[in-house]
């Protein structure tokens, strides 16, 4: 019961987190290449963020849209990490993480480098998400668990 709770507690910290420190992660667009829809060029990008050793690629996304399945590549972790947890939160959510079908959570026991997770925003309702990406080790303390945090917003458009 106690680890359900330091879970519970863990990911509050990571969503306040996320809202409350927007920007502190060096974050870049990358145009890597056009493609074709409905007879216009369009740009593909990726979005990359580092943080404190932590350094992940989001793609595929056009500008800061998402739709489809979004890969989020792990390019670089701290090397103490253990665990990596990946959120997809709509803006402004109020209410229960675990249960609601517009939040995506996903915990990565044992993460490395290349490893890629995937993020099925089919299932989500359109609109502004902050996505989270968080390194943590086992036994981290619940006030201050996070090694390195890096986070953007996106829109789902699907």
């Amino acid at each position: 019961m106690k680890s359900w709770r330091v879970d519970v507690g863990i990911l509050a910290l990571v969503v306040v987190a996320v809202v409350l420190t927007s920007g502190c992660a060096q974050q870049s667009i990358e145009k890597i290449q056009p493609m074709q829809s409905q007879g216009e060029e369009q740009v593909k990008t990726e979005i990359n963020l580092e943080n404190k050793g932590l350094k992940v690629r989001i793609s595929p996304t056009e500008d800061k849209k998402v739709s489809g399945v979004v890969t989020v590549t792990l390019q670089s972790i701290p090397s103490e990490t253990t665990k990596i947890l990946v959120s997809m939160v709509p803006q402004g959510f109020k209410g229960d993480l675990y249960n609601s079908p517009n939040v995506i959570l996903q915990w990565v026991d044992d993460p490395f480098v290349g490893q890629e997770i995937l993020l099925d925003t089919t299932k989500l309702e359109n609109g502004v998400y902050g996505i989270g990406i968080s390194a943590t080790y086992e036994g981290a303390p619940d006030e201050s668990p996070w090694i390195a945090l890096v986070q953007t917003q996106v829109i789902v458009q699907n």
